[in-house]
């Protein structure tokens, strides 16, 4: 894990030349948090909700637009990334690189029915779990880390929890309000 002077985690730092979004859509259930995982079309490897960004659309509301379309979650967003990392895209001819920004998206329901759902597998894991199997590098290292910010919070008593249900969408609501060190943009 690599964290800039800003706090943010960052996996894998390079210049990038395609930028994408991704969803860390979560949820509190009466077990604790889950994390939705996704299934690659093609190869079924285990990632997050991720794609362009969408004209006309701010990043994390395409993160939104990922998450439903990919995993059929209604939720909020976070406005500011928890983390980013990089992968290599295989385009027909070339390979590139491309940086992708995470927002935490506090799910609130699943669709019966979008898009993609023929298409990918999609399951709640715990965060430990998310973070093992998750197939792209330095996605792991943001995934612990929300989780860890989540819990220092709830024990400084800054966390308000008061019921599984509420807890996400104040959750979203706390990271698009507070800057803490582990959401803020990275200086380059």
């Amino acid at each position: 894990m690599i964290k800039s002077s800003k706090g943010l985690v960052v996996a894998k730092a390079t210049p990038e030349k395609f930028r994408q979004v991704a969803a860390l859509p979560y949820r509190l259930t009466v077990e604790g948090y889950e994390v939705v995982m996704i299934t690659t079309r093609d190869s079924g490897r285990w990632i997050l909700p991720k794609g362009w960004p969408i004209k006309g659309l701010k990043p994390h509301e395409s993160a939104e637009t990922e998450a439903m379309e990919e995993a059929g979650l209604i939720g909020s967003a976070a406005p500011k990334s928890i983390g980013r990392f990089t992968y290599v895209k295989q385009f027909p001819k070339r390979q590139e690189k491309v940086l992708v920004d995470v927002f935490p998206l506090a799910v609130e329901r699943q669709l019966d029915h979008w898009q993609e759902k023929d298409q990918r597998e999609v399951r709640f894991f715990n965060p430990v779990d998310a973070a093992a199997l998750v197939s792209d590098v330095g996605v792991g290292d943001i995934i612990l880390a929300f989780f860890v910010d989540i819990a220092k919070k709830k024990a400084a008593g800054t966390l308000k929890a008061p019921t599984a249900e509420k807890t996400s969408s104040l959750l979203a609501q706390e990271y698009a309000d507070q800057a803490s060190p582990s959401n803020k943009a990275v200086d380059k």
